[in-house]
C-alpha cells in the first residue's frame, strides 16, 4: 500500500483549511468584480460612484484574494517553478535541493507571518484606521496576510520534511514532485 502526504490527520486538516481559504479567496475576487461593476454602473448611470469601493478592494479584498490562495496553489503545484535542470538531477540530489529550498522558504515565510502578526496586534491595539472616505480598520489586512503566510509556511515545512525523508529512504512520495507531463495524454 502506498501512502501519500495526505494520509495523516494533520495534513488532511491542512488540506481542508487550504480548500476553505481558496474558497474565501475566490469569494473575495467575486466580490471585487461585483463591487467594480456596481461602482462603474453607479458612476456612469447615476453619477453617484461608490466612494468606498476602491479602499475596500485595496485594503481587504485584494489581500484576501492573494494571501488566502497561496497555500492551496502550492498544494496543487500551481506556483511558477523553474525546473530546467531538475529532471537531470539524481533523485537524492533532487530531494535535497527541494528540501533545502522549502526549508529556506519556511524561514522567510515565518518572518513575514510574524511581522504581519505583530503589525496586526499593533493596529488592533492602536485602533489604526485608513485615511479615506470610510475609515476602515487596518488590522484585518494584516490578519489575512498573517494566516495566509502562516499556512503556506506550514505547507512548505511539510514539503521540506517529505523531501528530506524521500532522500533518506529512497522512496518518492506520490504527489510530492510535479511533472508537467502527468496532465498530458501520452502520444502514440
Amino acid at each position: 500500500m502506498t501512502t501519500t502526504p495526505e494520509d495523516n490527520a494533520g495534513t488532511r486538516f491542512l488540506s481542508a483549511t487550504e480548500r476553505l481559504f481558496a474558497l474565501f479567496s475566490g469569494i473575495a475576487i467575486g466580490v471585487i468584480m461585483l463591487t467594480v461593476v456596481a461602482d462603474v454602473s453607479m458612476r456612469y448611470l447615476l453619477r453617484q460612484p461608490l466612494a468606498w469601493s476602491y479602499d475596500m478592494i485595496g485594503t481587504y479584498l485584494m489581500v484576501a484574494g492573494f494571501f488566502l490562495a497561496l497555500s492551496d496553489t502550492l498544494r496543487h503545484h500551481g506556483h511558477i517553478a523553474i525546473d530546467m535542470f531538475t529532471d537531470k538531477l539524481p533523485r537524492p540530489m533532487l530531494h535535497i535541493s527541494q528540501g533545502v529550498g522549502y526549508a529556506l522558504a519556511v524561514a522567510i515565510l515565518t518572518i513575514i507571518a510574524l511581522q504581519a502578526g505583530h503589525r496586526m496586534i499593533v493596529a488592533w491595539r492602536g485602533g489604526d484606521l485608513i485615511s479615506a472616505s470610510v475609515s476602515w480598520p487596518t488590522w484585518p489586512s494584516y490578519f489575512l496576510a498573517f494566516i495566509g503566510t502562516a499556512l503556506i509556511a506550514l505547507r512548505c515545512l511539510i514539503r521540506a520534511a517529505l523531501h528530506f525523508r524521500s532522500c533518506l529512504t529512497g522512496k518518492d512520495w506520490p504527489g510530492l514532485l510535479y511533472s508537467p507531463h502527468e496532465d498530458q495524454p501520452e502520444k502514440e
